[in-house]
């Protein structure tokens, strides 16, 4: 047996699954495990970096295990993470200083909204391709600066690394001898100067917190070192951000391509090409991927609560056992009643940037039961991205073809849903492990396996849902919809 497989691990927000592509770009093997989402106050959202090292440790020795190959059958490992989630440690110990903050957490809510209000704000969004928010890197640091006894004199010593959760573990694989991320990562922390592609160091002064701690910064696929934590020297040879990797997975590779990861959050991705400019209306560009010294953009727009509102319906309301009971829940009604659910559990992001919302479910009556609440949850997630597509769509991009991916997507109600209320045709892969295989992808581009070109061919599709709700009726419940939003808006008082 020799070099036949990819080992990725796909690093999210509820939980961390290891993954074995063969050279098919097959799943040869799988393991996956939830970790514990701290929650210390209603805007507050932390994960514990060890656990998560640990546990992304713990799911490549079950895949290596179960499979029956060792370290040297496998070509390189490539890691896709939950983005903008950050961690500081301390460089000799390896132990962190305090939890990472999660990119879902606002409680940096108020500074942001501080920035906002000044003539700097369009300097960040035109440097940066970014709307500045609570999650912004650069403001997780400052946090950490102003409420973390020692942190301060422990960076004045060159003590401290700062990260994301990419960085984090190619620093704990590689045994401490590798502080890189990708340019998919670095941009969007929204604290990068993307034309330079350096660290945008007028930000961090404004702020007032030191660059220094960041990370270098290099292509999605590259060298970022070995590690021999699996029984043997293994290559680290593929970063990139969960959701510029769905985005290159499903072949979404030239400009005016679209894709819509559905699993925490929802996010849609449309590939802008090779030209940087700024978009209007509260969405974001970043850089997609930096291969062969080209970096190549893409227009984002992100819904924080989409599938993990689901598991809200589940673990919080209880009407559902699992994820996935809520398409036959949902099934069992023809609508939702008048139901609308806004989850702003953690604020609104694109396009309505509001950290102060708050979640809200509209036009309970007597009649209402736990089907017409699932219902509204699912169409809910389709309402939020049809919010993004309007903006793209006002300046002059209309998207007729979107391709869906993540846990979520595998909900044929929920497709049907996106198809009526985005006027879009949708397009299931047979393969909805996106993030993952972006990953692959990216060792396999290194190890010159494949070509960019290559992956056009490889994206099979299982499913097509076509609008089938009358536009009358759409724009109808679209119209209440928008109405639900404005009401949820400014509901924390800063």
């Amino acid at each position: 047996m020799g070099k036949d497989y990819i080992l990725v691990i796909d690093e999210g927000t509820t939980g961390t699954r290891a993954i074995l592509f063969d050279k098919k770009f097959q799943i040869a093997e799988q393991s996956y495990e939830e970790f514990c989402q701290h929650t210390p106050a209603e805007n507050m959202v932390e994960h514990d970096a060890e656990e998560i090292y640990d546990l992304s440790v713990k799911m490549c020795k079950n895949v290596i295990e179960k499979k029956g190959i060792s370290a040297e059958n496998i070509i390189g490992i490539g890691i896709t993470n939950q983005r903008n989630t950050a961690v500081i440690w301390d460089k000799h110990t390896g132990k962190p200083l305090h939890h990472a903050l999660v990119w879902q957490d606002s409680r940096m809510g108020k500074m942001c909204e501080d920035i906002k209000a000044t003539p700097f704000f369009e300097e960040i969004l035109n440097t940066t391709g970014k709307v500045i928010g609570p999650h912004t890197n650069v403001l997780f640091l400052k946090w950490y600066l102003d409420n973390i006894p020692g942190i301060k004199e422990k960076i004045e010593k060159g003590d401290v690394l700062f990260g994301t959760i990419d960085t984090w573990l190619v620093w704990k694989l590689t045994g401490g001898k590798v502080h890189a991320t990708s340019f998919s990562n670095a941009s969007s922390t929204g604290c990068m100067d993307v034309e330079k592609q350096e660290w945008y160091q007028k930000l961090f002064d404004y702020v007032g917190v030191p660059v220094s701690v960041f990370p270098s910064i290099q292509s999605e696929s590259s060298d970022y070192g070995e590690t021999t934590i699996f029984g043997g020297s293994i290559p680290i040879r593929g970063v990139i951000a969960d959701q510029q990797s769905a985005l290159f997975a499903e072949a979404c590779i030239d400009a005016g391509t679209v894709k819509c990861t559905n699993g925490t959050g929802s996010v849609l991705n449309i590939n802008v090409g090779s030209k940087f400019q700024t978009s209007p209306g509260g969405v974001d560009t970043i850089i997609a991927w930096n291969l062969d010294g080209k970096c190549t953009y893409a227009v984002e727009g992100l819904v924080p609560v989409t599938g993990s509102a689901i598991q809200w319906l589940r673990d919080g309301l209880k009407i559902i056992e699992s994820a996935k009971d809520i398409e036959k829940l949902a099934s069992s009604v023809p609508d939702t009643n008048g139901v609308y659910f806004i989850p702003a559990l953690s604020g609104l992001m694109a396009p309505h940037q509001d950290p102060f919302a708050r979640g809200m479910m509209i036009g309970i009556t007597r009649g209402t039961t736990d089907a017409h609440i699932a219902r509204a949850t699912l169409e809910a997630i389709a309402f939020s991205i049809k919010d993004i597509l309007n903006i793209v769509e006002e300046n002059g991009v209309k998207i007729k073809e979107i391709k869906i991916d993540g846990g979520a997507s595998k909900n044929n109600l929920l497709a049907q849903t996106l198809a009526d209320y985005c006027d879009a045709e949708i397009m299931r892969p047979e393969s909805l492990e996106a993030t993952a295989l972006g990953a692959a992808y990216m060792v396999a581009l290194y190890a010159n396996l494949i070509s960019s070109e290559d992956v056009k061919g490889l994206v099979k599709i299982e499913s097509e849902f076509k609008p089938e709700i009358k536009k009358e009726k759409m724009k109808e419940h679209y119209e209440y919809w928008k109405d639900a939003v404005e009401r949820s808006k400014k509901w924390i008082k800063a």
